[in-house]
């Protein structure tokens, strides 16, 4: 049988992209989109820098005319809305999802699928101030450089109305506390020749800025240039007194005088003769060996086969370790990765690709690769993914480097950043089985060991607490599927409920359509983690997981699936063995499948979700009578 169009597996939607560090741009996949005219790009500014908040009419009225309002009032907001809605498309696979959702007495910009080049300023200036903090002066300096990368010109450029004029200010404040805090770095590490320059372009924009002329007098200074320091010194007073009739501040009074003197800690600045005047790279100094692994994860119980794999003598150079979520297999990288460390001595890297984060989207190879190469001392490397990957494959030929690439989406991700030191070995962490990564050895996580999750339970709880109910902690274990996720939410609830006897959460988890909204603690939650999993598939594998969670026992085979969905068995097939990869259902023998505990739960509540979803077809059931689809 022929796979029907409507049932052909759907390609993953594609990104929505924007951009307002400069004009106001927008993408779907390679694709611009025309977003027609300014006045309308303005309402969707206003918008769009106001992510996953309601704005009402009025809000965006004089927010985008102002004091002027157009002749037919508040009625061209719909207008233009309905316009931004055509153009900009929806967002997954529901027609009714689009990117601007109308809400009462207002609408709503939903940020979900959606990138902007702001989210990418905010996480690469949380960078550097990041490194700044960890004392790495020249990664806070290539950090802020790429986050002032990202501004294509003047922020919402030609937009008109007082919101875009107000972001505009913001923006470009934004931009200038950037500049500062790399300059500040650059002068920390003797490099005050390489700020001259960009300062004194900046001079005629801002001609009365007191404080880009502290900078420029001091990295005229500290390049040997004493009478240029003080007259530009002089030359910003004659322009304060002649165009606004005041004298420079304290603050730059400071300075200058700083400058007369010669004072070098007054000007916050290197000794010269540790920096050298007109110096333009950074003062020699002992090698710096990177440790990034993190400070805590969790205490690793019941892993000792699976961490013999990753650390034995003479051990593989990449490992891959997959797993269902809350599987653990963080904590058993990181500790493998401790006990490696000492046989690699130019460092460990640990980096988070956030394969499967809410808050955050997947890193970008070329990202990555401009932070590793940070981290080995490298220096500020650009140019496309070819030349990054290039770059590491240099930088780390000689190299002996113990490098943890946590949460891969992909192993299109993984691929450019493994380097190519011999010496050096990579652990590769993500739920998905990378099969289509090289490595030297695969570790699959699934549930602990009974004995283990009993003891893991026990830890949290309190080895009496746990000792006056021994059947309530194995029925407990039991129900957590031995997830280490589900057993530390789980033990943690007890925990902070002292009253509690452990039964008593074993009754309340006892039915089994509440036992996925029990495991959950503050932002950790089981349901949230399988989530984060399924909302990654294309829409047919979506479809697949739904339906398996109908099956009795969460059992079939792909052919009995592919009948109940109408599908052709090559295609289910195929979906049903991506779902094995993405550690989503099981395979117990060719040709079956089948769902087990918590996932099971998870399954049968998405198909109970999409049964009832109004104008919308429920389930086939894979076994049994057909329900409505």
């Amino acid at each position: 049988m022929a796979m029907t169009s409507d049932t052909t597996p759907d390609p993953a939607p594609r990104l929505l992209d924007f951009t307002v560090l400069g004009p106001v741009r927008a993408w779907r996949g390679a694709t611009r989109l025309d977003l027609g005219p300014l006045r309308q790009q303005a309402l969707l500014a206003a918008l769009l820098l106001r992510p996953d908040m309601t704005v009402s009419q009025r809000e965006l009225l004089d927010g985008v005319w102002g004091v002027e309002p157009p002749g037919s009032g508040s009625k061209i907001v719909p207008v233009y809305v309905h316009r931004l809605r055509r153009c900009l498309g929806t967002l997954g696979e529901h027609a009714q999802e689009s990117v601007i959702a109308r809400e009462r007495g207002g609408y709503r910009f939903v940020s979900r699928g959606t990138a902007v080049d702001l989210m990418r300023l905010d996480e690469t200036a949380d960078e550097a101030a990041a490194a700044r903090r960890s004392g790495d002066l020249a990664a806070a300096a290539s950090a802020c450089l790429d986050a002032l990368a990202l501004f294509q010109g003047e922020p919402l450029a030609g937009l008109p109305g007082p919101f875009a004029e107000a972001e505009r200010l913001r923006l470009e404040e934004r931009r200038l506390s950037l500049l500062q805090e790399k300059i500040e770095c650059q002068f920390q590490l003797g490099r005050f020749v390489d700020a001259v320059g960009e300062l004194h372009a900046l001079m005629p924009k801002h001609p009365h800025s007191e404080s880009l002329t502290s900078l420029l007098m001091r990295a005229l200074y500290g390049s040997g240039r004493q009478a240029d320091a003080l007259a530009a010194y002089s030359h910003l007073r004659h322009r304060l007194v002649e165009d606004l009739g005041v004298e420079p501040g304290e603050r730059l009074r400071r300075v200058h005088q700083a400058v007369l003197r010669g004072d070098d800690a007054a000007l916050d600045l290197v000794p010269r003769d540790e920096a050298g005047r007109g110096a333009s790279t950074p003062v020699p100094s002992a090698r710096r060996v990177p440790d990034e692994l993190p400070a805590e994860v969790g205490e690793l119980v019941g892993r000792q086969d699976e961490l013999a794999l990753l650390t034995g003598g003479g051990g593989p150079a990449v490992v891959a370790v997959d797993g269902v979520a809350g599987a653990g297999k963080t904590a058993l990288a990181v500790c493998a990765a401790r006990a490696l460390r000492r046989d690699h001595p130019d460092g460990c890297l640990f980096v988070e690709l956030h394969g499967h984060d809410e808050r955050r989207d997947a890193v970008p190879p070329e990202r990555a690769l401009r932070r590793l190469l940070r981290a080995v001392g490298a220096g500020n490397a650009s140019g496309d993914l070819d030349e990054l990957a290039a770059s590491w494959r240099s930088a780390t030929a000689g190299l002996r480097l113990l490098l943890v690439l946590d949460d891969a989406s992909g192993a299109d991700q993984v691929r450019p950043l493994l380097p190519a030191g011999a010496g050096s070995r990579v652990l590769v962490t993500g739920r998905r089985r990378l099969v289509g990564l090289d490595v030297d050895r695969r570790v699959s996580l699934g549930g602990l060991t009974r004995q283990a999750a009993e003891a893991l339970l026990t830890r949290i709880v309190g080895a009496e607490r746990a000792a006056a109910e021994p059947v309530a902690v194995r029925e407990l274990a039991a129900m957590c599927d031995r997830l280490p996720l589900a057993l530390c939410i789980a033990g943690a609830r007890l925990q902070s409920r002292p009253s509690w006897a452990i039964g008593h959460l074993v009754h309340r988890m006892a039915d089994a359509r509440g036992r996925l909204a029990e495991l959950t603690a503050e932002d950790r939650s089981v349901e949230g983690a399988f989530r984060l999993s399924y909302d990654r598939l294309p829409a047919a594998e979506r479809r697949a997981f739904r339906a398996l969670g109908t099956a009795p026992d969460g059992r079939s085979g792909h052919r009995a699936l592919a009948a109940a969905l109408g599908w052709a068995a090559q295609g289910a097939e195929r979906a049903l063995e991506n779902l094995v990869d993405a550690n989503l259902v099981q395979q117990p023998s060719v040709h079956q499948y089948r769902l087990n505990g918590l996932l099971a739960l998870f399954a049968q509540e998405l198909a109970a979700e999409e049964s009832q979803t109004p104008g919308r077809a429920g389930l086939v059931a894979v076994a049994g009578t057909p329900s409505r689809l």
